[in-house]
């Protein structure tokens, strides 16, 4: 190019693979998980929590489970001292969507579990795991103050083989909510 040196095409060249490499690196904004509310009573020996989240699937996700691959969600939860930070309890359940293309309607099952319900829409089927409730038997417990922490997540390990390796790397299949803490008071008239 006329009036152009070396340096100035060597800077060019550089400021177009930032570009490029800019672009790879693109947010993903329509697809986390997010736990809005958690709530924890203790009773007789048991824990009872309510879980709230919002779960919304990237387009990316959405397409593999139109094409088949069945997408398993897991929820963990952890009851733990608060002065101590020790573990007193935990527990994880795991659900799989299902497009069913013959009856075009979405499956949702607990794993382990005998719960099975078909919806006609995948945001049907979303609602469906938008409010948990878990059972913690966890006897008697001291008095004071402890904490559940909970955060729900796309498990990659239940994928096909050929999806794994894109789904740990691209931001599309980044489902995982952040850890959300909620409150439990063990008083003494408990």
């Amino acid at each position: 190019m006329p009036g152009c040196t070396k340096l100035d095409l060597a800077h060019a060249g550089a400021l177009a693979l930032l570009l490029a490499l800019g672009g790879c690196s693109r947010q993903n904004t329509d697809g986390p998980f997010e736990i809005r509310r958690l709530e924890a009573y203790w009773g007789n020996g048991r824990v009872e929590i309510t879980c709230e989240q919002r779960l919304q699937l990237s387009s990316e996700a959405r397409r593999a489970l139109e094409h088949g691959v069945p997408l398993t969600i897991e929820v963990e939860l952890i009851l733990r001292d608060m002065v101590s930070r020790k573990r007193v309890s935990g527990v994880t359940r795991r659900y799989e969507i299902r497009y069913l293309p013959l009856s075009e309607h979405y499956r949702v099952s607990g794993i382990g579990t005998h719960d099975v319900a078909t919806f006609p829409r995948l945001r049907h089927a979303l609602a469906e795991l938008s409010r948990l409730d878990f059972s913690l038997a966890v006897g008697a417990l001291p008095t004071g103050d402890y904490e559940v922490l909970a955060r729900s997540r796309l498990d990659h390990d239940d994928m096909p083989p050929p999806l794994r390796l894109p789904a740990l790397f691209d931001p599309d299949w980044k489902h995982v909510s952040n850890w959300t803490s909620g409150p439990l008071v063990i008083g003494p008239e408990a």
